[in-house]
């Protein structure tokens, strides 16, 4: 259902598509209703489009993991698929990645610390019609082997589409589970630690592909980096995290 309903699940779609109606009805009807209507997506687009909203949200979902204790036992690191370009490195023949790679990188930078330690790499395809591409475990395939590590150290699980098929196929592993390092992006960390308690996981969390900054920003940097388009972008990102979690906590 999560990728049949994605694109209703965008922000920046809704309120895109809510401020196109609401101009349409009232060019069309001129009434009170309509010019209520567009003057209320009109205020939400420069609402989150104006101040840091997102990235206010996104710092409350990172702020936890910033600063974690590197020193523990690691036997098995599991890392959760979501670095992969799939599309572009179906169609380049080449490896691609996105903004979330630090999950691949930090995997091989705790594996070689590590030596008796194993990566469980979980991904598949959240694409609906995924027939002409490649999947995320051969795209993580191709990472381990550019980087000259050990793909006898790896084992990947394939077939899963989301965090919650993720980490339920590493629960049916039978396997040693002391020492279970989780490794995904930081915003992300939150509801995989709450699907992981749910599933009776006891995993150590690792987070990596931190989005904001916790320091503090002067007004002068900030007014340089101000992009419209990014602060409903990082909302976009936060709003999507807080569905997924409410979903895991219903239905798990």
């Amino acid at each position: 259902m999560s990728k049949i309903l994605a694109p209703f699940l965008n922000f920046g779609n809704i309120i895109l598509i809510g401020l196109i109606i609401s101009l349409f009805l009232f060019l069309k009807l001129k009434n009170k209703l309509s010019k209520y209507l567009l003057i209320f997506f009109s205020l939400i687009v420069l609402l989150f489009g104006f101040l840091p909203i997102g990235s206010f949200g996104i710092k409350q979902l990172e702020k936890n993991y910033i600063y974690q204790n590197n020193d523990f036992e690691i036997n098995n690191i599991i890392v959760l698929a979501g670095s992969e370009s799939t599309f572009l490195t179906a169609q380049t023949k080449k490896l691609n990645l996105n903004e979330s790679s630090e999950r691949l990188i930090s995997s091989v930078y705790l594996a070689l610390k590590n030596e008796n330690s194993k990566i469980i790499f979980l991904g598949g395809s959240g694409f609906l019609d995924n027939k002409n591409l490649i999947s995320e475990v051969e795209v993580a395939k191709m990472f381990y082997n550019n980087v000259g590590f050990d793909l006898d150290r790896v084992l990947f699980i394939s077939g899963t589409r989301n965090t919650i098929e993720n980490l339920s196929k590493f629960k049916n592993l039978k396997i040693n589970r002391k020492g279970d390092i989780l490794i995904t992006s930081a915003f992300h960390m939150n509801r995989s630690m709450i699907i992981s308690k749910k599933l009776e996981l006891e995993v150590i969390p690792y987070a990596v592909d931190y989005r904001v900054s916790n320091a503090k920003i002067s007004f002068i940097n900030y007014y340089q980096s101000f992009s419209i388009l990014n602060n409903i972008l990082n909302f976009n990102l936060y709003f999507r995290e807080q569905i997924g979690t409410f979903v895991a906590r219903i239905i798990l």
